[in-house]
């Protein structure tokens, strides 16, 4: 049997996550304030050749730490998907439904396969086999990184998935309807095709990003056509894509986090090394090892 959330119960749990992180980053930001200077002490700096209001901005200037800016960034986010979700979902979902066109149609049959993990594995696999005969270091790291996110998140999605158990908006006209924990067959949030196509536009631009400016906006703004895509085939609601472009992001973070901390491991390994040298001599001989790391 399956029961929906309420609306209410949604928005209060939210409202109540969003003002405990609030809190916490207001708190972390007052404990990295740098100590301030008396006020008195700054103007007096004037003779000193420093500008009464250059030493009043410097007293005022903050500095966060990163814990703090991902505070921010957590609580910003939680806002604009709460947001989305009391006011978006529905009227976005009713303007891209009645404005569906045979051209929009097609559009969307083109980059919709972009986000298939079915598709964008075996392509990642077939590119980091190229990378290899072609002794491209970047474009193995690149691949490497998008398999490795590409597992991540459908791990988490497909988590989130049996977790929630919303409703698709193919299925009921209202967004607020989850089935829960229990089982069900109504799987849309979030967003798998979302995920898919960002965690590869990530691992791309996380390479290549560096070196090369237009690709990550190229790179992400394919991934959010694919998402757009999923809105427009009337698959997905507009809150399930976000929830999608996060989990991909965040997996090929993770994933490239994992990846450079296994190759600092393997060149550590690679610079040890045991250097035997024969002793001999007249009366005697002797082994000397020695290991260098």
């Amino acid at each position: 049997m399956t029961s929906a959330y309420s609306l209410n119960k949604l928005h209060n749990t939210g409202f109540l996550l969003v003002l405990y992180f609030l809190l916490a980053s207001v708190k972390l930001q007052a404990q990295v304030l740098p100590p301030q200077p008396d006020t008195a002490a700054a103007f007096s700096n004037v003779g000193m050749g420093l500008p009464g209001a250059a030493a009043v901005v410097a007293r005022r200037r903050t500095v966060l730490s990163p814990v703090a800016k991902g505070a921010a960034v957590l609580v910003a986010g939680a806002g604009i998907w709460a947001a989305t979700f009391a006011w978006g979902d529905e009227p976005v979902q009713q303007y891209t439904q009645s404005h569906r066109t045979l051209t929009s149609d097609a559009l969307s049959s083109v980059v919709q396969p972009l986000g298939k993990q079915g598709y964008m594995a075996p392509l990642a696999g077939a590119a980091f086999a190229g990378g290899v005969l072609l002794k491209d270091e970047k474009l193995q790291k690149a691949e490497l990184l998008s398999l490795g996110s590409i597992l991540i998140s459908a791990g988490v999605t497909g988590t989130l998935k049996n977790q929630f158990h919303r409703y698709r908006p193919s299925d009921t006209a209202e967004n607020h309807y989850f089935d829960g924990p229990h089982a069900s067959v109504h799987t849309s949030l979030p967003s798998a095709h979302t995920a898919t196509a960002f965690a590869v536009a990530t691992s791309v631009a996380t390479v290549y990003g560096p070196e090369h400016r237009y690709v990550p906006p190229l790179a992400y703004g394919i991934a959010t056509l694919v998402g757009l895509s999923r809105i427009h085939d009337n698959a997905h609601w507009t809150t399930d894509v976000m929830a999608g472009a996060v989990v991909g992001y965040l997996s090929a973070k993770g994933a490239n986090y994992l990846y450079d901390m296994a190759n600092q491991q393997w060149r550590i390994r690679k610079q040890r090394r045991l250097l035997i040298t024969p002793q001999p001599g007249l009366r005697s001989g002797g082994v000397s090892a020695t290991l260098v790391f």
